[in-house]
């Protein structure tokens, strides 16, 4: 299991083919939030009123990304040593689980009596474990990027205002369990004992007890599944200013998207896995399955000298993205042939974002807030619902480096919390790093549940 995520990144690279996936922020957002700001040419895809504040702000006409960004992420459920845990439990399906059984007496009775009670605990304890794991042991591993020279501002008077043009990407792969609780039947124990030739295993359901050699050998439905979602984006927004007052002006915009979503999943009983590297072959060569989808955005935005108010609804229209089940043949368990063989259906719900940010008087340094109305889920249902603050020093200054610090938690699902940091060189050139403060321990080691790392070069003529 600890090369899981090697092979899950893998994937990333080799299926990167969603210019803001609610799980991975793209470019300077990841610390600055999903806020408008005057640094990074990724806020004129955030809210889509963005572009033509941007423009008529600096005076360019252009704007684009030579390669705007590239991020990586990577994140783990709440289990310490989850694939020391793993491995090890899943012994007792290949080579058995220890138990300790006395020495039989020749009465049926009694000697069932004992095989119960050298049982029930180990496989008690090997149910909790997994169903453990299960509840919430996962590892994520995610990408975005946006196509070289993407996106493209343009902004003139006889447009009026301002067209974005985008072409990006982004992909993440989960890995968890889905547990079968194991179910003994000592029904027939003591028939079995009865006529037992001293050498055969005792059949107890889900469970076969080889007492000669002590051990308990499972064999049930709990399910390793790995899944990869690829989202391809085109979208093509306008923006222009509606009301300008002394106070400040009024901005308004839309986006729309063309979507085209893949997924690909695989699914191997614990019993049938004969070693990791099945599971890592399994869901490196699976087949993408794809379905295309329009989607829309909205955005407004209140400009002042001092402050910005925003709001964006991202996907008015909640696009639906359908996928077929796998093969369940090989499965006896009901519920999880079931989960396992539906059709699988990704919503992209719509979501409002706020935003607000404050400057001074130079407009050198902001202060940022973002808060995600609702929650919405990524492509396997974990829900993402983001609460951001940062504060930033802004510079035009091909030398002087502009410098930010931040704090993201997610307010639903996981409830993971980041702190991030980032810097602007040579007025083009942004890194940002997100470090999750909840903790995990991964083969003995105490490490970040999650972390981010975006990166982008653009330039504005």
């Amino acid at each position: 299991m600890k090369r899981l995520f090697y092979i899950l990144t893998l994937t990333v690279a080799a299926s990167a083919i969603h210019a803001a996936p609610v799980y991975h922020p793209p470019g300077a957002n990841l610390t600055y939030g999903d806020v408008s700001n005057s640094q990074s040419i990724m806020s004129d895809i955030t809210n889509p009123a963005a572009s033509a504040v941007q423009l008529e702000r600096d005076g360019a006409q252009v704007q684009f990304g030579l390669i705007s960004n590239i991020g990586l992420g990577i994140e783990y459920g709440q289990v310490d040593n989850i694939f020391n845990v793993i491995d090890e439990k899943a012994q007792a399906y290949s080579s058995g689980l220890a138990v300790t059984v006395p020495t039989l007496t020749g009465n049926p009775v009694a000697d069932a009596a004992a095989i119960q009670n050298a049982i029930d605990v180990p496989v008690a304890d090997l149910n909790g474990v997994l169903a453990t794991v299960a509840a919430d042991g996962y590892g994520k591993v995610f990408g975005s990027m946006n196509l070289p020279l993407m996106p493209v501002v343009v902004g003139n008077d006889f447009l009026g205002g301002a067209l974005v043009f985008d072409a990006s990407a982004s992909v993440i792969s989960k890995a968890n369990e889905i547990h079968d609780n194991i179910d003994i039947d000592y029904s027939t124990v003591v028939s079995q004992l009865t006529t037992w030739d001293g050498v055969s295993p005792i059949n107890l359901g889900e469970v076969s007890l080889d007492i000669n050699a002590q051990t308990v050998t499972v064999n049930n439905d709990t399910t390793l599944q790995t899944r990869a979602a690829g989202i391809g984006e085109l979208a093509l927004g306008y923006s222009r200013q509606l009301m300008k007052r002394e106070q400040g002006g009024l901005f308004g915009g839309l986006r729309a998207k063309y979507y085209k979503v893949g997924l690909a999943q695989t699914a191997t009983r614990l019993g049938n896995l004969s070693d990791a590297e099945q599971l890592f072959q399994d869901i490196r060569d699976a087949e993408f399955n794809y379905d295309s989808r329009f989607g829309l955005d909205l955005g407004v935005l209140w400009v002042s000298e001092n402050y910005r108010l925003g709001a964006t609804v991202m996907n008015l229209n909640s696009p639906k993205f359908t996928f077929p089940g796998l093969d369940v043949s090989a499965y006896s368990n009901g519920a999880i042939a079931r989960l396992l063989g539906q059709d699988y259906v990704y919503t992209m719900e719509a979501q409002l974002k706020l935003e607000a940010a404050l400057f001074s008087t130079n407009r050198r340094w902001a202060l940022n807030a973002g808060l995600d109305a609702n929650a919405v889920p990524d492509p396997f249902g974990d829900d993402y619902q983001w609460a951001t603050l940062s504060a930033a020093y802004l510079t035009d200054s091909w030398w002087i480096p502009g410098a930010r610090v931040g704090y993201r938690g997610n307010l639903a699902g996981e409830k993971m919390n980041y702190v991030t940091l980032g810097a602007t060189l040579f007025k083009a050139f942004n890194i940002d790093l997100a470090m999750a403060l909840n903790d995990v321990t991964i083969d003995g080691t105490t490490v970040p549940r999650g972390a981010m790392l975006n990166m982008g070069l653009a330039l504005s003529f």
